[in-house]
């Protein structure tokens, strides 16, 4: 490998919130020269762009045009003074402190400290039998581009969303040739209920035929109060959304089948929640649950003191937090200053999640419902408040 100085280095693997905030904040102290950070830092991303998640939706429903959503990662880099490496993460040896690469060619590379904003992947288990061996609770021993059938090949997985981009304009492509198409989502939690509303509005500007249908299980938002649930339903209602609370199986030759019922589906869309991204399968990091990174309060690997993870990729030991973008923010944020901190030797500090945030959910036609703790609020200034959050969060490295 190419010794670049006897600085040390910190590999930043991923471009989630986390590595955004990160980014952002080391560009401004180069700015103002007061950056005194004493590594050389480089960052993995198999994107030179990312795409903001929380305003997908927006997009799906024709609020936003594409560059509106994304985050120039590179120029980002750039101006933070961040070496920019555009490969995908294939592996980590965190005992030799060397993560391996592939783009063009594979490529090992070393490092000091080395931080983990890499997302995860969408939970497809549920394309299994559930009496195949090969799905075996919290083990992830298959290949989710083997299922059994060729179901697998036919759904499309919300992650990556540089692909489900892609795929999403086909759909649109497909319902615009079609005079009946048949959408459906399958899902219970905030993402698939924002996507169905987004993709029953988008389809409907095509042709008021097309329909979306939503797949959700016994569970639809079990993580909120019954009040908010209540309020998402009647706006499913508004917008004629078929509910089926059933659980999905398989999608084959155009049939969806649930636990009664087979359906005649032009495309399926799975927001199925996630699991951990197919590099973690090998790696000598510490595995939770369904190949998350184990990691502590600091959100450092509770296996390697040098190794940090947040968002998605990882998950807390001593409590439970959900996999959110709030988290994500806030907790890469201390996942920052501890990550200097550890370069420094000096002493690190802990994320504590509050007891309540401010989640807003988006219907689709500038419509939106507000929870704050068991406070629940809906309307379109809603929406406006949750765009204004948005644009923020996009161009908070162009003020």
């Amino acid at each position: 490998m190419t010794k670049f100085s006897s600085k040390k280095i910190l590999l930043l693997a991923g471009a989630g919130h986390a590595h955004i905030g990160m980014l952002r904040r080391l560009s401004a102290e180069r700015l103002k020269q007061t950056d005194t950070t004493d590594a050389d830092i480089h960052l993995i991303s198999e994107q030179p762009q990312t795409i903001y998640s929380g305003m997908l939706p927006g997009w799906m429903a024709g609020h936003y045009q594409l560059h509106d959503i994304s985050i120039d990662i590179k120029s980002l880099c750039v101006r933070a003074g961040v070496r920019f490496v555009q490969q995908s993460l294939v592996q980590v040896n965190a005992a030799s402190n060397k993560v391996v690469t592939t783009g063009d060619e594979q490529t090992d590379l070393a490092y000091d400290v080395l931080s983990l904003n890499t997302g995860a992947d969408t939970d497809m288990r549920w394309l299994y039998d559930q009496n195949d061996h090969r799905n075996n609770g919290n083990n992830r021993e298959f290949d989710t581009g083997t299922v059994g059938s060729d179901a697998n090949t036919d759904v499309i997985a919300i992650r990556p969303l540089s692909t489900f981009i892609i795929q999403w304009q086909q759909i649109l492509k497909d319902a615009q040739q079609s005079e009946n198409y048949q959408l459906a989502i399958i899902g219970a939690g905030a993402a698939a209920i924002e996507l169905v509303m987004a993709a029953q509005v988008a389809l409907q500007k095509i042709n008021r035929n097309h329909q979306v249908t939503l797949v959700c299980g016994e569970n639809l938002l079990s993580g909120f109060n019954s009040g908010f649930r209540q309020r998402v339903i009647k706006q499913l209602h508004r917008h004629g959304i078929t509910i089926i609370r059933e659980r999905a199986t398989d999608y084959c030759d155009g049939k969806l089948s649930t636990t009664h019922k087979s359906l005649p589906i032009n495309a399926v869309i799975a927001a199925t929640g996630v699991i951990g991204s197919a590099w973690t399968d090998s790696t000598d990091l510490e595995i939770k649950g369904n190949g998350f990174i184990a990691v502590n309060h600091k959100q450092q690997s509770v296996s390697h003191s040098n190794v940090f993870a947040v968002g998605d990729v990882a998950t807390r030991v001593d409590k439970y937090v959900a996999h959110s973008g709030v988290h994500s923010v806030h907790g890469g944020a201390v996942e920052a200053d501890n990550l200097l901190a550890y370069l420094k030797d000096s002493v690190m500090k802990g994320y504590q999640p509050k007891t309540r945030t401010l989640y807003l959910l988006s219907c689709g036609d500038k419509y939106a419902i507000g929870s704050w703790g068991n406070v629940n609020l809906q309307g379109r200034w809603v929406w406006h408040l949750k765009k204004y959050i948005d644009k923020r969060f996009i161009e908070a490295d162009k003020d």
